[in-house]
């Protein structure tokens, strides 16, 4: 069997936990057995006196985690004439995880080095203590497959300064290390080298089973390693011009309108160009399916996010686009998606509203959380 997770304790008295994704070639990408593997541990792990601390880390110099094993998830809703049990357990456990990291009575630390994408920055969004390095790479970019931002995307793209959130949701535009920290995705940049030393600093502290405690101690012994020169920024560089586009949008009728007229006079830069080829690109479903959870977000816990998070991820395994979308990028690779709606236009409310209301029967399956 392909190796997926290792688990270890650490520490003077073995109390901190450290769950190591290995499955480098696909760069960590998630399956269903993944989430299950690190759920089963992790809620262990929470629930026992003796561990203080839980690390997630990262065996490969190239990514955290690029987010879900699309293909897998593709190729499960493809071969099934009924809605994909393997889709629905995948999001519903996914989430469920997310949500446990959030909420965790324990600092748990997430090694976030290299690529940091979709369920990957759902993972370390959820984390005490995210830890980025210089080749830290942040993205939720489901527009370009046809699904949406989730796994929590909901919650830290909402709490994201300036509206600054909206254009990363709409556009799958790449964060720095540097973006990560100014936004608050990252706590502590510093240089990938130092992990032993900075793993070995873990080791030495005296834990005192008190979370806020615990939380300062480990982020007094992280700042040492911070790095002082940051790469260049990305999003930040260019955050007065998209704050004010973001402004605009939101005081518009017609949002999608009015932010495809602002990006049309953006100016020509590189990285806000390549942000703009990736939006016109991708579903338009996704764009009003994404507007819609941003607005609902304003008055929204957290657990009511990821509840309505599982609404639209079991909507979007049941429907056309996410498969056409994983289809032209990952399978067929010919990068021509035939989506379903040419523009944002032809989405109706009726459609946007269907991918908000349950696909189930009874009880919601995460009314727990937060109870």
């Amino acid at each position: 069997m392909e190796e997926l997770v290792l688990f270890e304790t650490r520490g003077r008295n073995d109390e901190i936990g450290v769950a190591t994704l290995v499955r480098e070639r696909p760069l960590n990408s998630l399956l269903l057995e993944t989430i299950e593997l690190l759920s089963d541990q992790i809620y262990a792990w929470l629930a026992d006196d003796k561990i203080r601390c839980i690390v997630l880390d990262s065996s490969s110099e190239r990514a955290f985690c690029a987010g879900a094993d699309i293909t897998k998830l593709y190729h499960k809703i493809k071969a099934s004439d009924e809605p994909s049990t393997y889709a629905d357990k995948f999001f519903l456990h996914e989430y469920r995880l997310d949500y446990a990291l959030h909420t965790a009575n324990k600092p748990i630390i997430a090694w976030g080095n290299g690529i940091v994408m979709g369920g990957g920055l759902g993972l370390l969004g959820g984390c005490s203590h995210r830890i980025g390095t210089r080749t830290t790479r942040i993205a939720m970019p489901e527009i370009t497959i046809g699904l949406f931002p989730d796994a929590g995307g909901t919650w830290f793209l909402s709490q994201l300064p300036d509206g600054l959130g909206d254009f990363a949701g709409l556009t799958g535009c790449q964060l720095s290390a540097a973006d990560g920290l100014a936004l608050g995705l990252l706590d502590v940049v510093v240089d990938a080298e130092s992990k032993s030393a900075i793993f070995q600093r873990l080791e030495q502290i005296e834990f005192t089973g008190t979370l806020a405690s615990d939380k300062e101690r480990i982020t007094a012994g992280l700042s040492g390693f911070a790095l002082r020169e940051l790469p260049p920024q990305q999003l930040q560089a260019h955050r007065a011009v998209l704050s004010e586009l973001v402004e605009a949008c939101r005081s518009s009728d017609d949002y999608l309108g009015t932010f495809e007229e602002a990006l049309s006079r953006l100016p020509e830069d590189d990285w806000l160009q390549g942000a703009l080829r990736t939006y016109r690109n991708g579903s338009p479903l996704t764009a009003q399916i994404f507007v819609e959870q941003m607005r609902r977000a304003k008055k929204m816990s957290l657990a009511e996010m990821f509840r309505m998070e599982l609404a639209i991820a079991y909507r979007c395994a049941r429907g056309e686009e996410f498969p056409e979308g994983v289809r032209a990028l990952m399978v067929d690779k010919d990068k021509n998606p035939q989506w379903q709606f040419s523009n944002y236009r032809e989405v109706s409310r009726a459609v946007i509203e269907q991918h908000f209301e349950p696909s189930w029967t009874g009880a919601h399956p995460l009314a727990d959380l937060g109870r």
